[in-house]
């Protein structure tokens, strides 16, 4: 038996300019996420999820190019995984298996915004490598998630694979595939794995001990994708989001809470200025009211979903006065790291 623990997610700088290939962005994985258990079968595979109604049976050497339902995300891992060890390695047969996958990335009130998906195809990578005794690199283990989560996403920055991949807090910058484009966009192509990925950096930060994580989520959802579909961000913007972003970097390196703080006030400011009033939704907007001299923002994509704050003294007004206004809070421990640098 195999059971593996796996981290979410939460953007703490750097959004929308990381889906631009060589900008960076600053991601914590948390404690907060998922685990997936493998056993052996002696009949056909069978996944289950706490998240899902109904089970998937299937025959793990042959699954379905089929990537629109419920288990799309888990399908895409499984192809990817099994095609790329076939053609690298002397195994090609994998024995069926019965799988769980138990998350704990939905709140007492609905989806807290951790990265449930990515959590989900890096869950199966890091099982399978376990169970089957593959010995991936940590690299070749992103890098099969992210194809399988683009895949079935069709775009996004691959940050949330790389945060949850690495643990702790990470300067994640941006690949460039589009030499690997394919008409299709068929991203399940494990040729694609060994080769260099340009401007892929990922470096794992010095998070100062005592800065604590507050998250707050305000289940305010919104159509993200039809949201964003629009935006033009200009290079004025992704320039001025990587000098924010560089400089929030030292602050953390050097403990430097004052300064992270206005670096995470700057990022927040050039967000606001450049993306379309709904980014900022009421609650969010309170959120961000609140936080005075504590330091904080919106993570991710906003128009819904979470903000944050992250504090070295006594934060009890601000919970209060979150909960007040409804928004869900919760301390957030920051997943270990696991490896270092890849530039």
């Amino acid at each position: 038996m195999t059971k593996v623990f796996i981290p979410g997610k939460l953007f703490l700088a750097g959004e929308y300019a990381i889906t631009h290939p060589g900008n960076t962005a600053i991601i914590a994985a948390t404690t907060t996420g998922l685990s997936v258990e493998i056993t052996p079968s002696n009949t056909k595979s069978s996944a289950y999820s706490n998240t899902l109604p109904k089970q998937w049976h299937f025959e793990i050497n042959h699954t379905e190019n089929q990537y629109t339902d419920d288990w799309r995300y888990v399908r895409a891992a499984i192809k990817i995984i099994h095609d790329y060890v076939k053609i690298n390695t002397n195994n090609n047969h994998f024995n069926e298996v019965m799988m769980t996958i138990t998350s704990n990335l939905n709140g007492p009130f609905g989806k807290i915004g951790l990265g449930s998906s990515a959590a989900v195809v890096v869950g199966v990578v890091e099982a399978f490598n376990d169970f089957f005794q593959l010995n991936l690199p940590i690299l070749t283990r992103f890098k099969l998630a992210s194809l399988a989560h683009l895949h079935v996403q069709k775009n996004g920055s691959l940050g949330d694979i790389a945060a949850i991949t690495y643990g702790g807090v990470i300067a994640y910058q941006s690949p460039d595939l589009s030499e690997f484009t394919q008409t299709d966009k068929n991203w399940l192509n494990p040729t694609i794995v060994n080769k260099p990925w340009s401007k892929l950096a990922i470096t794992s930060l010095p998070w100062p001990t005592d800065w604590q994580l507050l998250l707050g989520a305000t289940h305010e959802s919104a159509d993200t994708k039809s949201a964003i579909k629009n935006i033009n961000l200009a290079q004025e913007f992704l320039s001025e989001s990587q000098y924010i972003v560089q400089n929030i970097i030292n602050t953390v390196i050097t403990g430097n809470y004052v300064n992270f703080s206005k670096g995470l006030r700057d990022n927040q400011l050039l967000l606001t200025h450049n993306l379309p009033a709904g980014y900022i939704t009421p609650k969010l907007a309170i959120l961000l009211k609140s936080l005075k001299n504590v330091a904080g923002k919106i993570s991710g994509a906003g128009f819904g979903d979470n903000g944050f704050a992250v504090f070295n003294d006594n934060v009890d007004n601000l919970i209060y006065f979150w909960q007040l206004h409804q928004i869900d809070t919760q301390v957030i421990v920051i997943s270990p790291q696991k490896e270092v640098n890849y530039e």
